[in-house]
């Protein structure tokens, strides 16, 4: 049985299901009452039309003016997470014509960001920071939705209580504060409904456990300050505690440079040898010490002196990164390698497959990487391998899967015939077969 919070599957006719859908809401509205929806969305327009809620008259209403929305951006806790969620979300958002969206837990539109000709779509329907998208303002959508049952879900079309929010997909998920389990907010991925995926479910996912693990990193530095603080009793009791470190995203799944993204500097190239320390710290949460480094590094021979210089050089080179005593990412680090293990640990293995750039630094002899490496590669080939074909062609196109012939036959044995892409896998077949017989 389907999840019933997502609402396409990879198979479906997006066009053929909207229009399905609209005669749908076209006879609840004329009959009063929900009829042959999904139960998450009939719940929601059960909701509307109980508080006398009508689509033709109801219409967002703004409760931010410009003063007021920098005042609630300037003290929200979703200020902080907002680099790992453009970090998550961001590259995504423009390259597939979506946007990026989050709003606090009254609904309120904070930020909104991605490819400029659906921004100019979403301005047409007063969808901007400032509104309220709570259920009540806009109707059933999936930042009011999933605020209401403070569960993720996907709204496609006239799925939306709105006539004009009908052209419109958005999947959201609640983001909690990991202490108190409060709810802050939501982050949405939204879009015209012909670019609608149901994969967008899982990475709003992703990007808000991202999210809340960043929360925890900085209440958890905020209170070990306090404490030390506390334990010193510096001069008057006055001290003031420092406001942890912007976030950093660390990538290393990639065929081309790795690099380290870091506030205020954009991505910084890392060596290989920088990219393999840091590899190393992610692989070991917990950290390592310097012989343990060394070890990995450079075998048994190692001398720990290289290793201290080049940890000494790193941090120099890009400060709040590693901590020591063991070495160790700093808290704040979010890494590309950990979000794809975890969708894949969690089962969300397509969006993990959709979220792959690479393989852990190609071309790395260290064995604990090679291992890693190898271990990530084929969980994801699996995932791909048991899919369709919008899968099969994710793999095709990761440097890893460019070669691999039993995916291309695969592909073309599931592709259906009139799949433009069909010319492109025979081609790639006869390669692989031609650079074999060589």
């Amino acid at each position: 049985m389907r999840d019933q919070f997502v609402a396409i599957g990879t198979a479906t006719d997006l066009r053929a299901h909207a229009t399905k859908l609209r005669r749908r809401w076209d006879a609840s509205f004329g009959l009063g009452r929900p009829r042959g929806m999904r139960s998450v969305v009939a719940d929601s327009w059960s909701r509307m039309l109980g508080e006398g809620l009508e689509p033709d008259k109801l219409e967002p209403r703004r409760v931010l003016d410009d003063d007021g929305l920098a005042a609630i951006r300037e003290t929200s806790p979703l200020g902080a997470v907002l680099p790992d969620l453009r970090g998550c979300l961001a590259g995504l958002a423009d390259d597939a014509e979506h946007i990026l969206v989050v709003a606090d837990a009254a609904g309120r539109l904070l930020w909104i960001e991605g490819h400029e000709r659906v921004l100019e779509q979403a301005r047409s329907i007063d969808f901007v920071p400032g509104m309220s998208w709570l259920e009540t303002s806009a109707g059933t959508n999936a930042i009011g939705t999933a605020l209401a049952i403070d569960h993720a879900l996907q709204i496609f079309s006239a799925e939306h209580f709105l006539i004009e929010q009908h052209p419109w997909w958005c999947s959201a998920a609640p983001i909690h504060d990991p202490t108190s389990g409060e709810l802050v907010g939501v982050v949405d991925l939204s879009g015209p409904q012909r670019t609608a995926h149901p994969h967008s479910l899982g990475l709003v996912r992703a990007a808000a456990a991202m999210a809340e693990q960043s929360l925890r990193h900085r209440a958890e530095v905020v209170a070990a300050r306090h404490e030390a603080l506390d334990e010193h009793r510096y001069t008057h009791h006055r001290a003031v505690v420092a406001t942890p470190p912007e976030p950093v995203r660390l990538r290393l799944l990639t065929s081309h440079e790795p690099v380290v993204d870091l506030p205020g500097r954009g991505p910084c190239r890392l060596s290989s040898r920088q990219a393999e320390v840091l590899a190393l710290l992610a692989l070991h949460p917990s950290g390592l010490t310097t012989e343990q480094l060394t070890t990995h590094l450079y075998g048994n021979a190692g001398n720990p002196v290289t290793t201290r210089a080049l940890i000494s050089r790193l941090r120099e080179a890009f400060a709040g990164v590693v901590d020591t005593r063991p070495y160790r990412l700093a808290a704040g680090v979010s890494v590309d390698l950990h979000l794809v293990r975890r969708l894949l640990v969690s089962g969300e293995g397509r969006t993990a497959l959709a979220m792959y750039p690479g393989p852990l630094l190609e071309g790395s002899e260290v064995p604990a990487i090679r291992v890693a490496r190898d271990e990530v590669d084929l969980a994801v080939r699996a995932v791909a391998m048991s899919g369709g074909p919008d899968e099969l062609w994710q793999w095709l196109d990761i440097p890893t899967g460019h070669g691999d012939l039993a995916a291309v036959e695969r592909f073309l044995d599931r592709a259906a015939h009139a799949d433009p892409r069909r010319p492109l896998a025979r081609a790639r077949r006869a390669a692989i077969q031609e650079a074999w017989d060589d």
